[in-house]
């Protein structure tokens, strides 16, 4: 929450928002530490040779990834787009100026039908912006190897695969495979791995580049990381001669993410989310209708949530009309809803400031009771 009424946020006459719902980019993704904040101005107040920073950022992604490299971009959307532009390219100097103009063989994209994800863009459209055509393979609920294996072709310039909430749960075929079957044509595999916690999973999977989201997982200013082979880098980081300079990151960023990075290797101690879901959750219990309990998060079992579930009939709100209110509370509360439609609501328990948890609720026993 907003420290100041006089702040200039405030001023901007912005709402102050107490943040349930997640390091999600429509909220700002994450706020930063005074430590981040102070490098951060640093930056800001000194010149800074760039090819110089972003070879200590690859550096550093290196060690902390377990890669041979890394390259720090604007967000993890770039960094699908750089991502996707290196395995075209590979390095090619002439091929990184022409995109995203057609630049022939090889330029198909893989991905499986599952995880064709829609994460406030289309995955399909930061891949297409590199030049690439992409090709579905298998269906939503459903991709089998044979499938993958019969899309390569010369054509294929790398397969992505994507690890997301979004992405449907069962069906498709999994990583190990998907690189066992990639490398056998000597065929690179990108992993969007944007809100991962685990840094160094899918590089000792051995994927050839994996994109995090600076901003989620690591509570960097906005931002993106890619850790690779590299070969696969260094033909990411030559898009800034490219494409890449529509989506260049600033000095500021770069050292608050990379000040970020330090943090998350050497983490202080921090508040684990179970208690703090249990104590809320023993709150919450005998609101009419609401039903309540905890939920681990699909890929990152680590974080644990408070799931609300609204019964219309008792609590005479739905869970859509509950979320109006909430919205427009004072301060106001933004809670996870990608299960609205089902009546659901979760209360995400990283973004929250201390005091957070009686706002919530009290904001709840007023609109339920």
């Amino acid at each position: 929450m907003y420290t100041s009424s006089n702040g200039f946020l405030a001023r901007l006459g912005l709402r102050c928002i107490v943040n349930a719902a997640g390091k999600l980019t429509l909220l700002g993704a994450s706020t930063q530490s005074a430590a981040v904040g102070a490098a951060m101005l640093e930056a800001a107040r000194h010149f800074v040779d760039l090819a110089e920073l972003m070879t200590v950022a690859d550096r550093l992604i290196a060690e902390a990834t377990g890669a041979e490299a890394g390259f720090i971009t604007s967000c993890s959307a770039a960094g699908v787009t750089l991502a996707t532009a290196a395995c075209i390219t590979r390095g090619d100097l002439a091929r990184t100026e022409a995109l995203p103009l057609p630049v022939g063989p090889p330029d198909e994209m893989i991905v499986q039908g599952g995880h064709k994800i829609h994460f406030g863009a289309a995955l399909t459209q930061m891949m297409a912006m590199a030049g690439a055509r992409v090709v579905e393979v298998g269906s939503v609920n459903r991709t089998l190897p044979h499938q993958l294996s019969q899309a390569i072709s010369e054509r294929t310039a790398g397969v992505m695969f994507v690890v997301s909430h979004h992405t449907h749960p069962t069906g498709a075929i999994g990583l190990d495979e998907v690189i066992r079957l990639a490398h056998a044509r000597n065929v690179p595999v990108v992993v969007d791995a944007a809100a991962e916690l685990d840094l160094r999973k899918y590089i000792a999977a051995g994927a050839d580049l994996v994109i995090y989201s600076g901003h989620k997982a690591l509570n960097a200013p906005t931002s993106g990381l890619i850790a690779g082979g590299r070969r696969w880098i260094d033909a990411c980081r030559q898009q800034n001669s490219g494409i890449g300079r529509t989506m260049k990151i600033g000095k500021e960023n770069i050292i608050g993410c990379l000040a970020t990075l330090q943090e998350y290797i050497n983490p202080a101690a921090a508040l684990p989310d179970t208690p703090r879901a249990e104590a809320l959750a023993t709150q919450l219990v005998g609101i009419p209708g609401l039903a309540v309990e905890l939920a681990q998060d699909a890929t990152r079992p680590s974080i644990v949530r408070v799931r609300l579930h609204v019964d219309p009939a008792r609590a005479r709100l739905s869970a859509r009309e509950l979320i109006v209110r909430l919205e427009n509370h004072t301060p106001s509360i933004r809670t996870r809803n990608h299960a609205a439609e089902g009546g659901v609501l979760e209360i995400d328990f990283r973004p929250l400031e201390p005091g957070d948890e009686i706002l919530i609720s009290d904001a709840l026993r007023f609109y339920l009771t």
